[in-house]
């Protein structure tokens, strides 16, 4: 049992080796090597350190005379021509029922690319609520030592090149209330969303909050603005945000957003951002891959659609419901919003007034526009006929 044992330990630190000197541009191959030794020394006793130092030292020689490219390497792979789930799915240790589903929509290509985004560090971004100005705000950061581009995809987004700790990251926040950290697709979204809305507003699943606040700045600050969530612990972090920015909604409710406790008819915006499989944002949540199955896919969808009847429950007529899901599947995304708009004629789709976007709905795709994988769709509860 003890040596059953010690192989998977070992079988582990090799694969997280073999990572960093696949995947991983930015870790010189010394310190690959020599981490994972260490690392077999601590959990293998020894006796393994050699055996894991001989291996890696012979991928990293093979890399090196290839010139770094990998294609001696993929040919111990199942063949990509023959296979291209199994291939793509143990190269890239994604799950080979989430390869056939994206082999369809994407193509091999795509899928390939979309992969390796979900195998890289993510970066991290962060948006300037108004009324500070990103240049302003980047002038500040840039001058404590920063490193901080702008993003490709909205005017507000700054990222920081330099990953900073939790608790750096922190201090930063704190000396720039303005900032909060959003990914550039979610930031995208929540704009493209919030254009013309009016009050009063709920954010049906709120935390951690970041879409609250955006709702806040979109609203102004004289209409009304509800934040709801399942989880009260979670609501601090919107409390938390709230206080640390200076805006937020003017109420908090604990409740499941399948049984909102408002009247039919209440609001004339509501944001609903339901919880969902995450299969847009493995690149932030690696292990997510793992925990998702088709099972769970269904579950989520079905979950997603009694939330989204809630939401138009609470709807007014000439009101917007806005829905968005981090999922890159069809079942939680346009399946959703089809079937509701089945089920009630009334919910028509509602392009921004005005607005250089005239799509109703729309995907952020990590592969392509370089964000979390997001899904949006703007629709509007049609005028009661008289």
């Amino acid at each position: 049992r003890r040596v059953n044992v010690v192989r998977r330990a070992i079988r582990i630190v090799l694969r997280l080796g073999l990572h960093q000197l696949l995947a991983c541009d930015r870790v010189p191959v010394y310190a690959a090597v020599d981490q994972s030794v260490r690392l077999a020394r601590e959990v293998g006793g020894a006796k393994t350190a050699p055996y894991v130092n001989g291996l890696l030292h012979a991928v990293a020689r093979e890399l090196a005379q290839a010139g770094g490219n990998t294609d001696s390497l993929r040919a111990l792979f199942p063949d990509r021509n023959l296979d291209p789930v199994a291939h793509l799915a143990a190269w890239h240790s994604h799950p080979s029922w989430l390869i056939e589903r994206w082999l369809d929509r994407y193509g091999p290509d795509g899928t390939e690319r979309l992969c390796a985004c979900n195998n890289r560090r993510p970066p991290l971004a962060c948006h300037v609520l108004p009324p500070a100005t990103t240049t302003a705000v980047a002038a500040r950061l840039t001058a404590s030592g920063l490193q901080v581009r702008t993003g490709g995809l909205t005017d507000r987004t700054l990222v920081l090149e330099d990953h900073p700790s939790r608790a750096d990251l922190r201090a930063i926040l704190a000396r720039e209330p303005s900032l909060i950290v959003q990914d550039e697709a979610v930031q995208a979204a929540t704009g493209y969303l919030c254009a013309g809305i009016r009050g009063p507003a709920l954010d049906a699943c709120a935390a951690p909050g970041g879409k609250t606040l955006r709702l806040r700045t979109a609203l102004g600050d004289g209409a009304i603005l509800i934040a709801m969530d399942l989880d009260r612990a979670r609501l601090t972090l919107v409390a938390d945000a709230a206080t640390r920015t200076g805006i937020g909604p003017d109420l908090l409710v604990s409740a499941d957003g399948r049984l909102a406790p408002f009247a039919d008819r209440t609001f004339n915006t509501v944001l609903l951002d339901g919880p969902c499989s995450g299969t847009g944002v493995i690149r932030r949540h690696p292990e997510g891959r793992w925990r998702v199955g088709p099972d769970l896919l269904a579950r989520s969808a079905s979950r997603l659609y009694e939330l989204a009847r809630e939401a138009f429950r609470v709807t007014r007529p000439g009101g917007q419901l806005l829905y968005a899901t981090c999922s890159l599947e069809p079942e939680e995304n346009e399946g959703v919003v089809d079937k509701l708009r089945g089920e009630y004629p009334d919910l028509v789709p509602a392009p921004a007034d005005g607005a250089a976007d005239t799509a109703w709905r729309r995907t952020w795709l990590p592969h392509r526009d370089g964000a979390d994988g997001f899904f949006a769709a703007r629709l509007r509860r049609r005028e009661d006929r008289a």
